[in-house]
């Protein structure tokens, strides 16, 4: 393959040689792509069951609780794959039917559809977590976490999540002091904050925001919130929600690429896992943004985030 002259023709010869490949591959080409996931952590340590026993349950919980909660589900597939450490569940209930417009052996005329929506889930035995991506209602969300761990982990029960769960850690970008931490050969060349919402630790649903174009002077935002701190005593709010903009070079004929990372406490993230914010993932974490197991106590300084 390496001797191939570009990814064009690697591509071809793996769909027409080792298509057995190709199904896998552009699921998690999909995968990777994708934004917003929810991470759950503490899930267990257990093998994932992946037995076609397993997955029908898995489809079967799926369905029925999208068809009581929604209306839709009638149907559920679901197809689970081994990428190294990590199991891939791909599930496909069906959504609501609906008609296109379009031209039929030259009648136009609309035609009926029965489309699916995805719920992807990434579990990972050996961290415990389980990352979820489900682009609807914020209530499914721990309904679809525990019917994960009903038919793949066999729990009982959904573990409790952590008292304090947070994955991103945003104070430290109220520092004028702060430093973005990334390797020379990451390719990324400037990383600001243009963005940052406060919100109050004694005061539920008080909150600030602060915007800035910062890539004329990256210490724009903290000139900014100094003004802001004369009026109000800043040390009473988090940063709940931050959003960077990230100069990386992709093509050495081309100017850098800007990357707008939008960031929310606690656990959501705009990045990708495609190779491009990985290399960004990275850095948050090298930064001490991203952390990687939740503090085993809650202190005031994290109990009453908003």
């Amino acid at each position: 393959m390496s001797s191939l002259p570009n990814h064009y023709e690697r591509a071809m010869t793996t769909f027409l040689d080792n298509n057995i490949f190709w199904k896998g591959a552009t699921r998690f080409y999909h995968a990777d792509t994708l934004p917003y996931w929810r991470k759950r952590k503490l899930m267990s340590h257990r093998p994932a069951a992946v037995d076609e026993a397993s997955m029908r349950e898995l489809a079967e919980l799926i369905r029925n609780y999208f068809h009581r909660t929604e209306g839709r589900g009638k149907n559920c597939v679901v197809e689970p794959f081994c990428r190294g450490a990590l199991d891939y569940f791909f599930a496909y209930p069906e959504d609501y039917s609906k008609q296109s417009i379009e031209w039929v052996d030259g009648e136009f005329s609309p035609r009926p559809q029965n489309p699916a929506f995805e719920v992807i889930y990434v579990y990972s035995e050996k961290e415990g977590s389980l990352d979820l991506n489900f682009r609807g209602s914020y209530k499914a969300i721990e309904p679809l976490q525990w019917i994960f761990a009903t038919a793949i982990l066999k729990l009982e029960q959904l573990p409790p999540d952590p008292k304090d769960n947070r994955v991103y850690d945003l104070n430290p970008l109220l520092r004028r002091d702060f430093q973005f931490i990334y390797d020379v050969g990451s390719g990324i060349e400037k990383v600001v904050v243009k963005k940052l919402r406060l919100s109050s630790r004694s005061q539920a649903g008080e909150r600030i925001t602060v915007e800035v174009d910062a890539h004329g002077n990256p210490h724009s935002i903290y000139y900014l919130l100094e003004k802001l701190g004369r009026s109000i005593p800043l040390n009473m709010y988090n940063v709940t929600q931050a959003e960077l903009s990230a100069s990386l070079m992709v093509d050495a004929d081309k100017p850098p690429k800007r990357v707008t990372i939008r960031i929310t406490h606690p656990n959501s993230c705009s990045l990708k896992y495609d190779e491009l914010d990985l290399r960004l993932r990275d850095m948050l974490e090298a930064s001490g943004i991203e952390l990687k197991e939740p503090p085993q106590e809650a202190g005031a300084d994290g109990a009453n985030r908003q």
